[in-house]
């Protein structure tokens, strides 16, 4: 086999020698997408709280508990369920890790998947009054300073409908298990930051900043709707630049 094949193996055989049969659950992909909102969630909160001093910990933990409460009592008990209840359900857990160009081609098109979905799905949100009345309103009720949290102050049918539409690319197509992990993770943590509040210079050249997505919940014109990647918004004539003005980086 070539360098290329073997790169990723150490990582895949480490992965089924910790985990072993839990690789094939659901838990482990829903684990991949909360590590992703956790990693970056916890992050910045220390950020916010103990370097730029933005929030005090109350206000942090207030959000976090607006936004989080709910949604991780559904993680414990979906992944209880995982545990105890048999399901007919499972994951394809092949011995052999992707290739380097497979795991890459498949990451690059599940954030570009992820992006043009979740863009049109967000676009069709800001133009139903009454689902941005009763359902999008939730998330636009924080306005700019956001906090990291933010990003999961949703309602539950927007919460299960963004889940779809951000990883709608490991649904529809078959892609290795362990690109699939990294990739859910990778696009939720980018959701998050995109909810962060700071610049982060060279972050904000490839992902949606911080800075244009504060544009977002303060235009009643929807702008800069993608929280991923400008590539639709700068398509369909949604992007607006940020106006420069001073932000905190972390």
């Amino acid at each position: 086999m070539t360098t290329n094949e073997l790169v990723l193996q150490p990582v895949w055989d480490f992965l089924i020698a910790t985990l072993g049969d839990a690789l094939g659950s659901p838990g482990f992909l829903l684990s991949a997408v909360v590590l992703g909102i956790f990693v970056p969630g916890v992050a910045f909160s220390i950020v916010d709280i103990l370097i730029t001093k933005r929030l005090t910990p109350r206000a942090s933990l207030a959000v976090y508990w607006r936004a989080m409460k709910w949604y991780m009592t559904f993680y414990v008990v979906a992944m209880l369920v995982f545990v105890y209840v048999p399901l007919p359900l499972g994951l394809d857990v092949p011995a052999i890790a992707p290739t380097l160009g497979e795991f890459s081609i498949d990451l690059v098109l599940y954030f570009l998947l992820g992006e043009f979905a979740s863009y049109v799905w967000h676009r069709a949100e800001h133009s139903s009054k009454w689902y941005m009345k009763n359902v999008h309103a939730v998330h636009h009720g924080d306005h700019p300073p956001l906090s990291i949290w933010t990003a999961m102050v949703v309602h539950p049918v927007e919460g299960f409908s963004v889940f779809l539409f951000f990883h709608i690319y490991g649904v529809l197509f078959p892609i290795h298990l362990l690109t699939f992990a990294v990739a859910a993770f990778a696009l939720t943590a980018v959701t998050m930051v995109t909810h962060s509040g700071y610049n982060i210079p060279l972050y904000d050249r490839l992902f949606a900043s911080s800075a244009g997505h504060d544009h977002h919940h303060l235009q009643r014109r929807p702008t800069n709707i993608s929280v991923v990647l400008t590539i639709c918004d700068r398509l369909f004539g949604t992007f607006l630049e940020p106006r420069p003005k001073p932000r905190p980086k972390p």
